[in-house]
């Protein structure tokens, strides 16, 4: 079996991890510095399957041409709409409205940083639906309750916003 091409980055990490990172599928690794680079290329021969699938589902997502980045010009526009949806939901999640930004992310649609109560939505929202940026609000909001996207998020998620899974698949494309 062939091993899939990767790049190794050594980090203080507990556990080595893989990524199949966007636009073009490429594969990284990042693992504890004492992983010797044969027990790296075991584990990512091991997870060939996982990689392949991600992949071609990478390579069937529809994209962006690279030459047509958002225009600046749609920031303004995108924070204008951020504001009401944030505080219109963390009103009725319950929730301290938390601080939010908006920034070029190539492989996230947004983040949540729990312990600043912040989240950083990306600037390419702006060419998407307004559902679709609702939808992610409320899933960034909803970290502030539950870190992962287990069991008690998606019941999190389901209460406040129960089309959420139907939301998700639009905005990736599937």
């Amino acid at each position: 079996m062939n091993l899939p091409a990767y790049t190794v980055t050594r980090k203080p990490v507990k556990y080595t991890r893989i990524r199949v990172l966007p636009p073009d599928g490429r594969v990284a690794v990042t693992a504890p510095r004492h992983v010797s680079e044969r027990d790296i290329a075991r584990f990512v021969l091991e997870k060939r399957a996982w990689i392949v699938k991600h992949q071609e589902r990478m390579a069937s997502a529809p994209s962006l041409p690279e030459a047509e980045p958002v225009p600046e010009e749609l920031r303004p526009v995108l924070y204008a709409k951020i504001g009401p949806l944030v505080e219109y939901w963390a009103d009725r999640m319950g929730l301290v409205p938390p601080t939010y930004s908006v920034r070029r992310m190539r492989s996230r649609w947004g983040t949540c940083n729990t312990q600043r109560r912040h989240i950083t939505l990306a600037l390419e929202l702006a060419r998407r639906d307004d559902e679709l940026l609702e939808y992610v609000i409320v899933h960034e909001l909803t970290h502030l309750y539950e870190r992962g996207h287990g069991p008690a998020f998606k019941a999190i998620m389901t209460r406040y916003l129960p089309e959420w899974p139907g939301l998700r698949a639009r905005l990736n494309g599937r």
